[in-house]
């Protein structure tokens, strides 16, 4: 059903369930998980800020871990796994251009991530997602 499945991951506790969702049904329908960190290339000028070459060293740094860790969830869930540190606005490339550039037909997203002032000054990622996908959403709610 799903040959291809995206979880776009940022470290939260809901991205790792995300993980953990998105490979039982990868195990389930003997799919491929296509695990992303997409790091934002906007530049905030309006709000007096720009992202440097080692600020983007280091968001690549930090989504090498998270993605290690999303992937040895799904591992260890026997998924199937490919992993990718994209360049680029989060909502766009998770709504509509990833899904077509790996061939998704799910992506399996946490209902919420780690960046509130982010999220505060520009919108829920996830909601954005709900709304412009390409294809269809399942939204995963992390429950302490």
């Amino acid at each position: 059903m799903y040959e291809t499945i995206l979880v776009p991951v940022d470290g939260s506790d809901n991205a790792m369930k995300a993980v953990e969702e998105a490979a039982a049904l990868a195990k389930s329908f003997d799919s491929t998980l296509q695990i992303v960190s997409v790091a934002s290339d906007q530049r905030y000028v309006q709000y007096g800020v720009t992202l440097g070459q080692d600020v983007m060293e280091s968001f690549r740094e930090r989504a090498d871990e998270i993605l290690d860790d999303a992937k040895e969830i799904a591992e260890k869930k026997g998924a199937k796994v490919e992993t990718h540190f994209v360049v680029g606005v989060p909502k766009i490339q998770i709504s509509k251009e990833l899904p077509e550039k790996y061939g998704a037909s799910l992506i399996v997203i946490g209902k919420s991530g780690v960046n509130g002032l982010s999220r505060a000054i520009l919108g829920s990622t996830t909601a954005y997602v709900v709304r412009h996908s390409t294809v269809n959403v399942m939204v995963v709610d992390f429950k302490k």
